[in-house]
């Protein structure tokens, strides 16, 4: 199964409030990232959502997990795409859908910062990224 991680934190104090409107705000902002991506969202909660990319990959359901995270230093938005493709062979349909996901949350969330890809930083967040 492959399973690719990236996690943003806002870059402006103001945004990084830990309350249940803060949280659905930051989730919100996904909206033009989940259009481009032309997902449906089949779950959706003030900190979570759930969405099906029909659209990417010739062979792979893939699937796309946002959770906002309430750190102690602030929130951190986790997003999460996961297909049963295999990694073994390094699941590259998935890999390209990682990537364009990035270029994606890069071009339409400039003011919320990168602070971990599974894909170049290693399976799990360090302790200072948590």
């Amino acid at each position: 199964m492959a399973r690719f991680l990236l996690v943003l934190k806002p870059l402006h104090p103001a945004t990084r409030g830990k309350d249940q409107q803060s949280q659905r705000d930051l989730l919100a902002r996904l909206d033009p990232v989940l259009l481009a991506l032309k997902a449906d969202v089949d779950h959706r909660t003030t900190a979570h959502l759930g969405a099906l990319l029909r659209e990417i990959g010739e062979n792979q359901r893939m699937q796309l997990f946002a959770d906002v995270q309430s750190k102690p230093e602030g929130l951190a938005l986790e997003l999460v795409l996961m297909s049963s493709e295999s990694m073994g062979v390094g699941a590259p349909e998935t890999r390209s859908a990682f990537e364009h996901l990035v270029q994606l949350s890069t071009e339409y969330l400039p003011d919320l910062e990168l602070v971990f890809r599974s894909d170049q930083d290693g399976a799990l967040p360090s302790p200072a990224t948590k």
